[in-house]
């Protein structure tokens, strides 16, 4: 299984992002036998030395959607004003 969640952090690296949904799914992951070995302790430490760097953000999907959305509309609406 410690296989399965280095490859996971790995993945997180690669994309500098972790979803809340992503984090919830290694949450499970690490917490399926009941105990947190080594390998799962490590990987923690991992995300969080990766967080406290920049190199890594947790996001909320709908959030970011959200707001990108929204600051589109924004822009959309400045656009309009300056033509009238």
């Amino acid at each position: 299984m410690a296989d399965n969640i280095k490859e996971m952090v790995d993945k997180y690296i690669e994309d500098g992002v972790m979803t809340r949904e992503e984090h919830d799914e290694f949450i499970k992951l690490v917490h399926a036998d009941g105990v947190i070995d080594d390998e799962e302790s490590e990987q923690i430490s991992r995300i969080f030395k990766l967080i406290s760097d920049g190199k890594l953000v947790i996001v909320d999907e709908m959030r970011e959607k959200f707001e990108k959305k929204r600051q589109e509309d924004a822009a959309k609406l400045a656009d309009s004003d300056e033509d009238e």
